[in-house]
């Protein structure tokens, strides 16, 4: 079995570099989203680092599956840092109420069968 190289274009890498760049990025779950190795992005981003504008030289050859980063795949980046606050809260008051609602259902339980007895 031969592993091939992929092979991503210039615009694809710096695509990827400015998602990652982006505060509140997780860069392992870009890499999923992206369908690339996490290492990836680091390799890039040294690369792009050391060389400025000389960073990734040569046009990748792609033929029939351009790779690149789309709107559909970086969604979870637009959430602003207010907003998963506020969600977060949501959730936890969420949470807070089934944790209440089973209490009082195991307790409930616990009754009847004391009645039932």
């Amino acid at each position: 079995m031969t592993i091939r190289n992929k092979k991503f274009t210039k615009e694809f890498k710096l695509e990827a570099l400015r998602l990652a760049s982006q505060p509140g990025t997780c860069i392992a779950q870009l890499a999923r989203d992206l369908d690339i190795r996490r290492n990836m992005i680091y390799k890039w981003r040294k690369q792009l680092n050391l060389k400025q504008d000389k960073a990734f030289p040569r046009q990748a050859r792609i033929k029939k599956n351009k790779r690149a980063a789309t709107n559909n795949q970086t969604d979870h980046h637009k959430a602003t840092h207010s907003e998963l606050l506020k969600e977060n809260k949501r959730l936890s008051k969420a949470l807070k109420l089934a944790q209440m609602e089973a209490e009082i259902l195991k307790k409930a339980q616990a009754y009847f069968e004391d009645q039932n007895s």
